[in-house]
């Protein structure tokens, strides 16, 4: 997976991580754990990236393979983005 399409993964997600840390401030009156993020964020990946094609010609190791590389980028946006939103935080305060 290239530079530009991680760019387009983390620009995708930025939104929902921010909405997650703002709710969850807002009902919880401090910022989510790394522990809580995780779980919150979970269903939001598998969503984003949806099920597993089952019907391939190319076989199952292929698919999978390109499955678990779509799945590190995507947990490697999300993990950045909670950075960024947590440095904003800490320098806010």
């Amino acid at each position: 997976m290239d530079n530009s399409e991680f760019k387009k993964i983390k620009q995708e997600m930025s939104g929902k991580v921010n909405a997650i840390f703002d709710d969850f401030e807002e009902s919880n009156n401090r910022l989510p754990t790394m522990e809580e993020f995780r779980v919150i964020i979970a269903d939001t990946a598998d969503n984003y990236l949806g099920p597993m094609e089952q019907n391939t010609i190319d076989g199952i190791n292929t698919n999978l393979e390109r499955q678990r590389i779509r799945e590190k980028s995507l947990w490697d946006a999300v993990t950045e983005l909670e950075a960024e939103v947590r440095l904003r935080h800490d320098s806010d305060c």
